[in-house]
C-alpha cells in the first residue's frame, strides 16, 4: 500500500526543496506505477490501495460538485461510484492514453463529475416521474409500476439495497428512470454489457426480483389502497 508519512515530510523539510522535489516525483512515479499495475494488469490488490490513497481527494471533489448541483448522495459513496466507473471502463490498451500521474487524476475528476451529473439527472428523472402521475396521470409501462407507484424516497432506499451489481444500477437508472431502450443503453455501456441481450437479461432478473421481493409489494400494495 502507497504512504507517506508525517516523517518523510519532515525530512524532506530538513533537507530542503531539491529533496523535497526528489521525494515528490519519486511518490508520483510510485503511484504511476501503481495505476500501471491496476490497469494493465488488472490487479485488484492495485486498485485496492489506489481506492485507499486517493479517496479522500475523490470525495472532496465529489462534495464540490455535488454542492453545487444540490445532490442529496453522499460524497463519500459518490466517490466509490466513480471509483468503479473508472474500474469498469479502463482496459489495458487504454493506459497508453495516460503520460503521467496527473493525467489519471484528471481522469478520476471527470468520473467524478460525470457520476454527479448522472445523480442530478435520476434527481430529476424521479421528479418528472412523480409530476407526471400527479398532473397527467399517464399509465405507466409494467416495468415502471413499481416506480411509479411508491413513495420515491422509501423506494429508492429499497431499489438501491435490492440491487447487486453495477449493471442492476445502470439499469435502474437508465432503463426504469430516463426511459432508455436496450440498445441505448448497451451503446452508452459497451464495457457493462457485450450486447442487447444481457440488457435484457439484467433488466429481465431484476424486474423479477422486484416481484418476488415481500417488502415491495407490501409498499405497493399499501399505496394502491390509500
Amino acid at each position: 500500500m502507497v504512504a507517506f508519512t508525517y516523517g518523510q515530510r519532515r525530512a524532506d523539510n530538513r533537507h530542503g526543496s531539491g529533496t523535497a522535489t526528489h521525494q515528490s516525483t519519486h511518490n508520483d512515479a510510485i503511484c504511476y506505477d501503481l495505476f500501471r499495475r491496476a490497469i494493465e494488469q488488472r490487479d485488484a490488490d492495485a486498485w485496492a490501495d489506489i481506492g485507499r490513497h486517493y479517496r479522500g481527494l475523490l470525495t472532496a471533489w465529489a462534495a464540490q460538485s455535488s454542492a453545487r448541483g444540490l445532490i442529496a448522495e453522499p460524497p463519500e459513496d459518490l466517490a466509490d461510484q466513480a471509483f468503479a466507473r473508472a474500474w469498469a471502463a479502463l482496459s489495458s490498451a487504454q493506459f497508453s492514453a495516460f503520460p503521467h500521474i496527473a493525467s489519471l487524476l484528471a481522469y478520476l475528476r471527470t468520473c467524478v463529475r460525470a457520476t454527479v451529473i448522472d445523480h442530478a439527472r435520476e434527481q430529476a428523472g424521479q421528479l418528472r416521474a412523480v409530476q407526471s402521475i400527479e398532473c397527467a396521470g399517464v399509465a405507466a409501462a409494467p416495468e415502471q409500476a413499481v416506480l411509479e407507484e411508491l413513495d420515491r424516497t422509501e423506494l429508492w432506499r429499497l431499489i438501491m439495497d435490492m440491487t447487486t451489481s453495477l449493471q442492476e444500477q445502470i439499469i435502474v437508472r437508465e432503463s426504469l428512470v430516463y426511459a432508455l431502450p436496450p440498445r441505448a443503453i448497451q451503446a452508452r455501456h459497451p464495457d457493462m454489457f457485450a450486447d442487447v441481450m444481457q440488457v435484457y437479461r439484467v433488466k429481465r432478473n431484476l424486474i423479477n426480483r422486484f416481484q418476488r421481493n415481500r417488502n415491495l409489494q407490501q409498499l405497493w400494495q399499501a399505496n394502491g389502497a390509500t
